[in-house]
């Protein structure tokens, strides 16, 4: 995108005042004011359809920063972002009163989170769709990360239109190395948050907690398109991680021969933790990157009932604060998290409830802290 001409996005607001201008993006919370001489030179730069490489090439110290600046606030966009972001990209939840941030411009101590309200799986009644706004709306540790809001969606998405959007947030937030976590929404959406990261991050072993593999190697049409159940092996196939170590798989079916997962580095480990695990788990990241994405699912229904697809014979709170422990405890460098497919009960109210969530509440503690 560095290669295509810059242009302004089309949902700043320009207001140009007699010896100002303020640019405003509602969605990003961004308002810039700078000096008409400043604005002219920006015009010039989108009327001469100039990309960004071009200014980073240059040896113009002061431009190259003040460009940079409007390029991450996404007020001076590619051309394929601008259409990309043309109905918005992030929203703050319309349920819900909250006190959404804008991403951060400097390394911050603080984790970033965004919700990913949407379900491309179509997996009634139990849709994942609402789990943003249940993890806000009766949750805790939300207040100890810094929320951007939730990715927009415009009746228009497809799964990979609506990707872009989250590949454009993830790109953002880890321009100054923050670490994130998507509160989802269907399992899908993880190929898109670790397609974006593995073009920073060299390297990245997936931790993945789920009662599936989500692992497809079937040859049919199905099998062409992205979703929930395959986007650990379209992955794969990408390169966009380079191993994986599932946890608390227990599919009913599978879709992939024993060798594929010895040929592509994946290891699977029961959900009972025991410590005999750990020399195995820290020879495979250690000094590596990773990404934690952990289904709802890999928990068992007796504990937490409120997931897409539930499967008997899950994992217990105690056994995943325990893996986490033991990845965290490693010399290794977390990039990011999810937690995926849980969804929630709505009482005659609309009042949301899910009284298990504190288990998710404890397992996100223990990730960012």
């Amino acid at each position: 995108m560095e290669n295509q001409p810059l242009t302004f996005n089309d949902n700043a607001v320009i207001a140009i005042n007699e010896n100002e201008v303020v640019i405003t993006l509602d969605e990003r919370m961004v308002r810039i004011t700078i000096k008409k001489k400043s604005f002219k030179m920006i015009q010039y730069i989108v009327d001469n359809k100039i990309n960004l490489q071009q200014i980073l090439n240059s040896n113009l110290v002061e431009l190259i920063t003040f460009i940079k600046k409007l390029n991450f606030n996404d007020i001076l966009l590619s051309e394929n972002e601008n259409e990309i972001l043309q109905y918005g990209v992030i929203t703050r939840p319309l349920r819900i009163n909250i006190d959404t941030k804008p991403i951060p411009d400097i390394k911050s101590s603080k984790w970033c989170f965004f919700g990913a309200p949407v379900d491309f799986a179509n997996d009634p009644p139990r849709s994942p769709s609402s789990g943003p706004y249940v993890f806000r709306k009766i949750g805790s540790s939300n207040h100890k990360m810094i929320d951007i809001g939730d990715i927009s969606y415009s009746t228009i998405d497809n799964i990979y239109r609506f990707g872009d959007k989250v590949m454009h947030i993830v790109n953002r937030i880890t321009t100054n190395d923050n670490k994130f976590i998507m509160i989802g929404g269907d399992h899908s959406l993880t190929y898109f948050t670790l397609k974006e990261a593995s073009k920073k991050y060299s390297d990245i072993i997936l931790i993945q907690f789920d009662a599936h593999s989500d692992i497809d190697t079937n040859k049919d049409k199905k099998n062409n398109f992205l979703y929930h159940a395959n986007f650990v092996s379209k992955l794969i196939d990408e390169k966009s991680i380079s191993g994986a170590i599932q946890i608390g798989v227990r599919e009913r079916t599978i879709n992939y021969e024993e060798s594929y997962i010895i040929d592509n580095n994946i290891i699977q480990i029961p959900g009972s933790y025991s410590e005999k695990y750990e020399a195995e788990i820290s020879k495979k990241i250690k000094g590596k990157n990773i990404y934690i994405t952990f289904d709802a699912d890999s928990l068992d229904p007796k504990a937490f009932p409120h997931v897409t697809t539930p499967l008997d014979g899950g994992m217990n709170k105690k056994d995943v604060l325990s893996f986490i422990k033991t990845i965290k405890n490693i010399d290794c460098n977390i990039i990011g998290a999810d937690i995926m497919e849980f969804t929630c009960g709505f009482d005659k109210t609309g009042k949301p409830f899910n009284k298990e969530l504190k288990i998710l509440e404890d397992i996100v503690q223990e990730i960012i802290n």
